[in-house]
């Protein structure tokens, strides 16, 4: 059981924590609520025999915040209360009756405080207080609005000179309370001992001004005031820890206390209690029994019973100027494991806030290429990426997410529309070993298999891929129309990989024009299938062959390669992604009057990309959810209706989702001369021959290791949708890096497995608002689209561009969450020029880093720590 007893000055306390003197102890209700909440003992609020300290301004207390002194610091929330409030509003006779009704209806302690400037008055006053029943009295040396520190001519002899005449006129326990501001406070603390003194109460408030700059003069009423806060802790830590050993009289700390961890610390270094003023000011009464629960903590945790099991504790563990290590051993470190929620949404790792912060500095150039360092599309993700990043977003809880993906198409039309060569260029140099005489086939020229050829052409490699149509890009060519992303884009970029070094064989089908045999015969030494799934999944009901009724994917190749296609004035779509979305609107474009979509779920369920869906609607598709498709009508060989049944939804499942149940009564006809067929695709592995024995999936995928990607073959690798369906864009591109990692340890003959996980620390969205504090609202960026009249009948690209200026001033909502650029304190404060910028992100020359620390103390992300040399 935890004991907080204490004796000072030979009273017994119930804790060592002291309500100190101020307007919170002046009268006895006051002084009451401290008692109820746990204070040990209270110091009375000082009687001052210059009547005019008796009498306090109003108003008399101003916080003075120092928010802005180090941006993002985790220092940024300190203050100081600033304080004119006087001595008490009493005279000697009105005090002295406080004290005996103090002493009638208290059971704690009462400690009188007096400060005179007469020898008369400080034995009067002492006499009359000791008369008056006060357990013990502090003699006030140090009142920032007027003592005797604060007087001049020989402050210490008079200090002494006031303290000796007190007590040969005494003998109830007198505490002298001093102030930092002296010469030498250990030398005069050792000589008050001498003098008789019972205890000691380090330090009084500081006396000091500070200045509004626009009034040019002192805050508030102009004059000198004291000072206290959170700051000022460390000076009286500093001479309780240093004096301790050398005096037999108590010590009382105070000054700074703000938790239960600064009374610990003043305990630690000596004092035998802690008095408290400012907390209570701020934050009531009610602290003192947070502090007190605080050490009952501390103390159960380390096992102590008395506080005088660690009081002082301190001392002998304080080293000398000499016995201090000054050998540099440890140096700086920077956590690269600490993202952003945005990069870890993003399945390609993009240091989104790295290019985010760039943009907001006007470097498009620079954050143009730290996206390319990641993506060889940035200017096809810019316009069709599902934008999983700005899910995550930290800023949407604030207001709105930060327009990400508007900022990458941004970077990437600038750097297009100059004309500019990227930076980024292929091979990195310099390459541990000369991989040039190693081939690798890559089958099918879609962002997958493109990327793969990207990543590995980086590493040196001779990379070729294999594609069986006439053009290169897979889905980006032929499944997804212009007005989402013009053609020319896409060749562009496609391009550049060329350019690169990687070498892309059109109408070449492995297994007609190349088997499998000859790419081994070419001298291949590892394959990469990324054909994809092309091949249109069937509704299996009547009327299906209808002359009118058409699959999704071969609808939107036949548009993309601007075939005629006839579509009537009447057309529905079955499906709920983004190719039944696709063909609703390209319908739309090519004349269709009532486009209809059908899904068999909830808008909530739907798997196309949210924004394509309310831009559907707007151009005037009628989405009918929570419907199923039965039998397609028609007359003379050609498709004329679709018979359609709602649905209602059941009580939720096992899996958490809600069955949707058929209204057969409720079946209804709808008028068609066009029925799309959009329920997603299957891969074609009819390529594959009976040599290479890949282990094929029940779904007629290829099985894989979901972690490098290998098949059952050894140098045969698969991934993207001919492995586990359709997928995004950007999830394809980033299983096309995954696999160039696997594919690239496979021809170094290194495991595949290994280190293929990091382990990335994602920020807390609570931390980081936390360390923000406010956060001014700024409303999202924008974006126009063509009129919608104009958008139902033109296959151009119908989102505008954003504008230099509105482009910085987006980027600029970013909060920095994470380490690296939007943030660089640490650059900032490094006088060594140790922290480098290393593409999006810091870090540290160990040649250079001093050890000195600071950019661990100053890093709001807390992502720095020290490690030996």
């Amino acid at each position: 059981m935890v004991n907080l007893d204490t004796v000072y000055l030979g009273l017994k306390l119930k804790s060592p924590v002291i309500a100190g003197s101020a307007g919170i102890t002046e009268t006895v209700e006051r002084m009451k609520k401290a008692e109820d909440n746990g204070a040990g003992a209270v110091v009375m609020k000082s009687l001052f025999e210059d009547e005019i300290s008796r009498i306090s301004p109003t108003p008399r207390f101003k916080l003075v915040r120092y928010r802005e002194g180090l941006r993002n610091n985790k220092s940024k929330n300190s203050f100081s209360l600033y304080s004119y409030e006087q001595g008490s509003e009493w005279g000697l006779e009105r005090y002295s009756e406080e004290v005996r009704r103090a002493k009638k209806e208290l059971d704690i302690p009462i400690i009188a405080s007096i400060n005179c400037i007469s020898r008369k008055g400080w034995v009067s006053y002492a006499k009359r207080l000791e008369k008056a029943g006060a357990d013990a009295l502090e003699i006030n040396l140090s009142c920032p609005h007027g003592s005797i520190i604060f007087r001049g001519k020989e402050v210490e002899k008079s200090i002494l000179d006031t303290v000796r005449l007190v007590r040969e006129n005494v003998s109830l326990p007198i505490i002298a309370k001093i102030s930092s501001q002296l010469t030498s406070p250990a030398q005069i603390i050792k000589e008050i001992e001498s003098i008789g003194a019972n205890g000691i109460t380090i330090f009084n408030r500081l006396t000091g001004v500070d200045i509004d700059i626009e009034e040019e003069r002192p805050i508030m009423h102009q004059g000198y005031a004291g000072h206290g806060g959170p700051w000022a802790i460390h000076q009286s830590l500093r001479w309780i820890s240093e004096i301790f050993p050398q005096l037999k009289i108590d010590i009382s700390g105070s000054g700074g206390v703000s938790r239960s961890e600064d009374i610990i610390k003043y305990l630690l270094a000596g004092a035998t209690t802690v008095q408290t003023v400012t907390a209570i000011v701020l934050n009531g009464y009610g602290v003192i029994e947070e502090f007190i629960g605080g050490l009952k903590e501390y103390m159960d945790r380390k096992s102590y019973q008395r506080i005088e099991d660690f009081r002082g504790k301190l001392s002998s563990r304080i080293k000398g100027t000499y016995e201090i290590k000054r050998d540099h051993y440890l140096k700086a470190e920077i956590n690269d494991n600490l993202i952003p929620p945005c990069q870890a949404g993003c399945p390609a790792g993009i240091d989104i806030q790295g290019y985010v912060a760039l943009i907001s500095q006007g470097k498009f150039g620079e954050a143009f290429d730290l996206i390319r360092e990641k993506v060889p599309f940035p200017l096809v993700l810019s316009r069709i990426c599902p934008r999983p990043c700005e899910e995550k977003c930290i800023r949407g809880k604030v207001d709105e997410p930060v327009a990400i993906n508007a900022l990458k198409r941004f970077v990437a039309d600038w750097q297009m529309e100059k004309g500019i060569e990227s930076n980024v260029s292929v091979p990195n140099p310099p390459l541990p070993t000369d991989n040039s005489q190693l081939k690798v086939a890559i089958i099918g020229a879609g962002p997958i298999g493109l990327t793969c050829a990207y990543e590995l052409a980086k590493l040196g490699y001779k990379v070729a891929v294999f594609e069986s149509s006439s053009k290169a890009g897979g889905m980006l060519v032929l499944g997804i129309p212009g007005y989402r992303l013009p053609k020319g884009l896409v060749q562009k970029e496609i391009k550049e990989i060329e350019e690169q070094g990687v070498e892309i064989k059109l109408n070449t089908t492995i297994g007609k024009d190349l088997t499998w045999g000859d790419l081994k015969e070419m001298g291949y030494k590892a394959i990469f299938i990324a054909t994809g799934a092309h091949k249109s999944k069937r509704l299996n009901i009547p009327g299906e062959n209808l002359l009118g009724v058409m699959d999704g994917l071969s609808f939107l190749k036949r548009v993309n390669l601007d075939k005629q296609v006839e579509v009537g004035r009447r057309v529905a779509i079955i499906g709920g992604g983004n190719t039944a979305v696709d063909a609703a609107r390209s319908s739309i474009r090519l004349g269709a009057k009532e486009v209809y979509l059908i899904y068999r779920r909830t808008k909530e369920e739907m798997p196309a990309i949210p924004k394509e869906i309310e831009r559907a609607e707007e151009e005037g598709v009628k989405i009918l959810y929570l419907t199923l498709p039965g039998e397609i009508t028609g007359k003379n060989g050609r498709v004329n209706g679709l018979k359609c049944v709602p649905l209602v939804l059941d009580e939720i499942d096992a899996e958490g989702r809600r069955k949707p149940l058929p209204i057969s009564a409720s079946e209804f006809l709808l008028k068609i001369d066009t029925l799309i067929v959009a329920m997603g695709q299957s891969p074609d592995l009819s390529f594959l021959d009976e040599e290479r024995k890949l282990k094929i999936g029940e779904d007629n995928s290829i099985v894989v290791n979901p972690i490098t990607y290998a098949t059952s073959q050894p140098g045969i690798f698969a991934a993207g949708d001919v492995v586990k369906g359709s997928s995004s864009v950007i999830e394809a591109i980033a299983a096309g890096k995954r696999v160039a990692v696997s594919m690239h340890r496979y021809l170094q003959g290194e495991s595949l497995r290994e280190d293929h996980q990091i382990d990335e620390v994602i920020v807390s969205a609570n931390k980081v608002l936390k360390e923000k504090g406010f956060v001014e609202q700024k409303k999202r960026v924008r974006i126009s689209t063509l009129p919608i009249e104009r958008r139902r009948s033109t296959l151009r690209e119908i989102e505008r561009v954003l504008e230099e200026k509105e482009a910085i001033q987006e980027a600029k909502r970013c909060l920095a969450c994470s380490c690296g650029l939007g943030c660089g304190i640490c650059e900032k404060v490094c006088i060594y020029s140790a922290i480098e910028r290393v593409g999006g992100r810091y870090g540290i020359d160990a040649e250079r880093c001093d050890g000195c620390g600071l950019c661990i103390e100053v890093c709001p992300k807390e992502n720095i720590k020290m490690v030996r040399a």
